[in-house]
């Protein structure tokens, strides 16, 4: 009896740091679903290619996410996601019957967190991704009025194609693979190793690095670079009550020419070596139910010649946005000014100009909140582009399943995109 008793006392020391360990890891499901009708088009461009108006169903960043933490003591715990994007009308829309493998496609990492900060590894969005979502005065920061769509891009088509000379069309050529060396783009996600700091008196910091893991063994062509694809991105926040500021630099190195390839290079006359920087400041305050946002965006890139030199290509943003919410109702509008291109280190073709290559970007949009988790909502989102510009939104594109961000451009130089749409938002 005696030693059925020694043996029950035993298994019952054993099994209570397990069963305390089962209960110090968790594990959450959650994710948004959020689908609208929009009724798309583009006009006013010079030449016969117009964007015909047309209705399409938008998935808006629709996710499904799983995510986890364990208690590893004194105070660490490990902490782990996996984020998948959900399409609500098919591959990319289209009329597509097929739905796609979303598997991982948002932020997925793993990591630790505890008195020092977190550190991650995986597929994240950069601390400048996150900086503009901090500021995004939309839901989500999502659908054709997100600020994903215009900050930290500069559209360049090839009427005014500061790396291609050769050139004189109002055709919008992103996309083509030449199309994308003059889509020049820094927010995003990418495989990165990712530090966050613990907040002190409201100030914190993040730091993250994309290795190059892409880079070449060789040089492309004679005259061409090896290239080597990496960026560095830093930002800085300070939260206090209403009011919250921040500022994030990333540096990227051969990351827009890397998709190149060498007849790519020789046809842009371009080796290949390419130096962008990107700074993103940001403000909001509360004034009680209304929140006002504020960005300033500059992007500044170096593209090396393949005569010598580089060709540099300038541009200044300007973001204002603002909410207010009452009981049950949701109002947000924000305007947004693209500047000019400032182009320097190329000899301009006949009948080119980088001037009129500007935008303004206008967004209003109302929800009706029935609770916590589930709001209806209307949109309306317009573009007017000058003469050269050709700024749009992801969602005037059928092909892109979606407004999810990213501007990929398929109108013509001087036309204006606009969305209107209504679309219920569910979170769980």
């Amino acid at each position: 009896m005696n030693k059925k008793l020694i043996v029950l006392a035993v298994a019952g020391a054993c099994a209570a740091p397990a069963l305390a360990l089962a209960q110090a890891s968790t594990v959450q499901i959650y994710g948004v679903m959020d689908g609208s009708y929009e009724q798309v088009s583009a006009s006013g461009a010079t030449g016969a290619n117009q964007y015909a108006s047309r209705g399409r169903i938008a998935t808006n960043s629709s996710l499904l996410g799983f995510k986890g933490t364990e208690k590893l003591g004194s105070g660490l715990s490990a902490i782990w996601q996996l984020e998948n994007q959900i399409s609500l009308d098919g591959v990319g829309g289209n009329n597509t019957q097929t739905m796609p493998n979303g598997w991982n496609t948002r932020d997925t990492f793993v990591g630790l967190t505890g008195g020092f900060g977190q550190a991650k590894v995986g597929f994240l969005s950069t601390p400048h991704r996150l900086t503009l979502v901090k500021f995004d005065v939309m839901p989500g920061a999502t659908g054709p009025g997100s600020s994903l769509n215009y900050i930290g891009r500069v559209n360049v088509g090839a009427v005014f194609n500061p790396l291609n000379v050769a050139t004189n069309t109002t055709a919008n050529t992103f996309g083509t693979t030449n199309g994308l060396a003059n889509n020049v783009g820094t927010v995003f996600r990418s495989q990165q190793i990712a530090y966050s700091t613990p907040s002190f008196n409201g100030f914190s910091a993040m730091a993250a690095y994309t290795p190059n893991e892409s880079r070449g063994n060789v040089a492309l062509g004679a005259g061409q670079a090896r290239l080597d694809p990496n960026l560095w991105n830093l930002a800085g926040f300070y939260d206090n009550g209403p009011l919250s500021v921040g500022v994030s630099y990333v540096k990227l190195n051969d990351w827009t020419t890397q998709s190149l390839t060498s007849a790519n290079l020789t046809a842009l006359g371009l080796t290949g070596r390419e130096d962008t920087r990107n700074w993103i400041l940001g403000a909001s305050y509360a004034f009680g139910a209304t929140k006002v946002s504020v960005m300033y965006d500059r992007v500044d890139s170096d593209f090396s010649l393949a005569g010598g030199g580089n060709a540099n290509l300038k541009r200044n943003n300007w973001y204002l946005g603002a909410k207010h919410t009452a009981g049950a109702h949701e109002i947000a509008g924000t305007y947004t000014r693209f500047g000019d291109n400032g182009v320097s280190g190329r000899t301009l073709a006949a009948n080119q100009t980088y001037g009129q290559s500007g935008a303004a970007a206008y967004v209003l949009r109302y929800g009706y909140n029935f609770s916590k988790r589930t709001q209806l909502y209307a949109v309306y989102a317009d573009i007017r582009n000058k003469a050269n510009g050709n700024f749009e939104m992801s969602a005037i594109d059928p092909m892109l399943g979606g407004g999810t961000g990213g501007g990929a451009g398929v109108i013509n130089a001087g036309a204006d995109p606009q969305v209107i749409g209504i679309g219920v938002r569910h979170t769980f």
